[in-house]
């Protein structure tokens, strides 16, 4: 998976790039996490794992770290706590089965600042939408309606966890990116009507159907391309994503749409006939 979203992360929510890793050697070290992927959940300042509900392996416990003494291991009751900028952290210990106990800065951030982060990933698993067309881009012709679409492959929701252990539990935010709607720019300018959208990814095209038959995602050229210098309009097809999130604490929301578009060249001819009486 893409991680060059981290630094954005990193500086938005946890306010420094450095990351330390703990020792196996000493489990008195502190490690910061700072925007580790796997699969489609997220570290980011917020955590990580695999169970179905909380994203951490069932076998592992979070608490609150307490003050020590590093040289005896002896614990105090206040928990740690550190402000960086605007955002507080709490300090945690992670116990597994088998392994040292290792500790980790958590940003205490609201539900919807773990579903941003979230989003941040969910983003780059988008795909550009590879369009197809009938007629094929390049053997268009002048009123003769284009069928545009994508593959049902490209059309499938996209979704990221992201967690963070607190006192009373994980809060966990799931962000969704939709594919809501196809939207085609001709290229013609002028010589055409303008954009053409459609909700879905449009209808694939099959001899059976005909030249003429209609489509909801289809487009009318009414002039050649040899208007343009090139003999090409530049077209572009968009999908539209709708991006909502939900949380395990009922909270629920959306943010801003994310368009995703491809490029086609598309050369479009004016077909000559002759009629005769």
């Amino acid at each position: 998976m893409k991680l060059k979203f981290l630094a954005a992360i990193t500086v938005s929510l946890l306010a420094t790039s450095t990351s330390a890793k703990a020792s196996t050697e000493d489990s008195n070290l502190i490690r910061d996490i700072f925007g580790e992927v796997v699969d489609r959940t997220i570290i980011a300042g917020i955590l990580i794992g695999n169970n179905e509900t909380t994203g951490e392996p069932s076998q592992c416990e979070w608490s609150p770290s307490l003050p020590r003494d590093s040289g005896r291991d002896q614990t105090f009751g206040d928990e740690v706590e550190k402000t960086v900028g605007s955002i507080q952290f709490r300090l945690y210990d992670k116990n597994c089965p088998n392994e040292n106990t290792t500790n980790h800065w958590i940003a205490e951030v609201s539900s919807e600042t773990i579903a941003r982060n979230a989003a941040s990933v969910a983003y780059d698993l988008i795909p550009a939408p590879f369009g197809e067309f009938a007629p094929p881009a390049r053997q268009g012709l002048i009123n003769i309606g284009t069928w545009f679409w994508v593959s049902a492959s490209i059309w499938q929701p996209k979704s990221v966890t992201a967690w963070v252990p607190t006192p009373a539990g994980p809060v966990t935010a799931t962000t969704t990116a939709t594919p809501y709607k196809l939207v085609f720019n001709p290229g013609d300018g002028n010589f055409g009507s303008g954009k053409r959208s459609c909700v879905g990814p449009g209808l694939r095209w099959s001899p059976i159907i005909g030249d003429y038959a209609p489509s909801p995602c289809m487009y009318t050229y009414r002039h050649s391309s040899a208007v343009d210098r090139s003999g090409l309009f530049s077209a572009t097809l968009s999908i539209v994503w709708k991006i909502t999130w939900r949380s395990n604490t009922g909270a629920v929301g959306t943010l801003p749409d994310v368009t995703t578009s491809s490029s086609h060249q598309m050369r479009i001819r004016e077909f000559q006939a002759l009629v005769t009486s």
